[in-house]
């Protein structure tokens, strides 16, 4: 790109994303006045119902994928003729919040922040990623590379049906964009992620056999004490130098205080998972537990399923930061690449292949709770990002 289209990319990128603020915060309080946790349908097609009219701005043919139970999968394309490339931007669009939520907690601005259930993970995210294309359509600078949006409806609990979409999408996908909550430095630099920690979700279920605790204490087998050993069994397995962590709750099981208990039950996490090559070993060990018994006579069954997978940082996802840095460089900014803890579905898009750069989203806080709220200048600015992003790609 020469230097007269790439002042002609700043400057529509910097006006383009200041006249769309009011527009954007206009539309962010209408989703987020929208009650729409994950498996609630009626609140995500109502969701859709509102991005509609920006994808047929955008020339977007849509298509939904419905998930019976869960809502409905959005994959809208903005397609060229001839595209030299496709790039999926990703966001979700379920929230980790029950019905009536919305309308307890409704939406508001005060001073720099606009406060909503949803609106920095991700509802923001979604904004910025179809916003920041829409600038650069007005212009006329949009990319000969075809647009590929994927907006799903399960990503809070794990993406089990959502990761299916992006197993289809990947095929042939060259650039992965995540719009989920933004990172910066201590002195407000950008910082895009590359890698994130994979997570397994399960629970040990125990079988014992009930038994008066005065009279017939010695014919019971207590599923409480056998619960208790597998728990110890478990927090052995954390890995102090991978990070590793093995974690127990809730636990529940038995009846009265005067009844040896018949069940117990303790639901568990492995967090922490640096690499998908560590997920065999940790399974075996899983796996292994329920031929482990301590009480004589109880039955121990451990199911879990992967949460995530790990986002494994490397050259793929480094040649991705390299697309975000460039455009976070044009509009004067020195970004730095990133690792994080927390999960989210650009493990899924990484490891199914696409090189993905995460944390394109506007900086909130308190995400996953009622005092939930987005930096209006980080909405601001970083639709201004999207745009040079994808501007570049020409």
């Amino acid at each position: 790109m020469d230097d007269v289209k790439r002042q002609l990319l700043v400057r529509a990128a910097r006006t383009g994303s200041e006249a769309m603020l009011l527009r954007q915060l206009a539309l962010l309080e209408k989703i987020c006045a929208i009650d729409s946790g994950t498996g609630d349908e009626a609140g995500n097609a109502a969701v859709i119902e509102l991005l509609e009219p920006v994808l047929s701005e955008l020339g977007a043919q849509v298509e939904r994928v419905t998930e019976p139970g869960l809502g409905t999968h959005l994959v809208a394309r903005v397609r060229p003729e001839a595209p030299q490339g496709r790039v999926l931007l990703a966001a979700h669009l379920d929230t980790v919040f029950g019905p009536g939520s919305a309308e307890k907690h409704p939406f508001r601005i005060d001073g720099d922040w606009a406060w909503g259930l949803g609106a920095g993970d991700c509802k923001s995210g979604v904004l910025i990623s179809l916003f920041g294309a829409l600038i650069l359509k007005e212009a006329g600078l949009l990319p000969p590379w075809e647009l590929t949006y994927l907006f799903t409806c399960d990503e809070e609990t794990g993406s089990q049906s959502g990761q299916k979409v992006y197993a289809r999408e990947a095929r042939g996908a060259d650039l992965a964009l995540v719009f989920e909550g933004g990172r910066e430095t201590a002195d407000g630099r950008p910082r895009f992620i590359t890698a994130r920690k994979g997570v397994i979700l399960g629970a040990i279920d125990v079988e014992g056999r009930e038994a008066h605790a005065g009279k017939a204490y010695l014919e019971g087998r207590s599923a409480v004490l056998e619960l208790a050993h597998q728990i110890i069994r478990l927090y052995s397995f954390n890995d102090y130098e991978k990070g590793i962590w093995y974690n127990v709750a809730p636990i529940s099981g038995g009846r009265p205080n005067g009844v040896v208990a018949g069940e117990a039950r303790g639901e568990f996490c492995v967090a922490g998972i640096p690499e998908n090559a560590d997920f065999p070993a940790i399974q075996a060990r899983l796996d292994d537990m329920s031929r482990q018994v301590t009480v004589d006579g109880c039955r121990v069954k451990v199911t879990y399923r992967t949460l995530f997978p790990a986002m494994e940082g490397g050259g793929a996802n480094h040649s991705a930061y390299l697309r975000a840095a460039a455009g976070a460089e044009l509009l004067g900014w020195v970004p730095e690449e990133a690792a994080d803890p927390a999960a989210t579905d650009a493990a899924y898009l990484s490891t199914f292949g696409v090189p993905a750069v995460d944390a394109l989203s506007a900086m909130a806080e308190k995400i996953h709770t009622t005092e939930e709220r987005v930096s209006i200048p980080s909405l601001r600015d970083r639709t201004a990002l999207c745009a040079a992003i994808l501007g570049l790609l020409a």
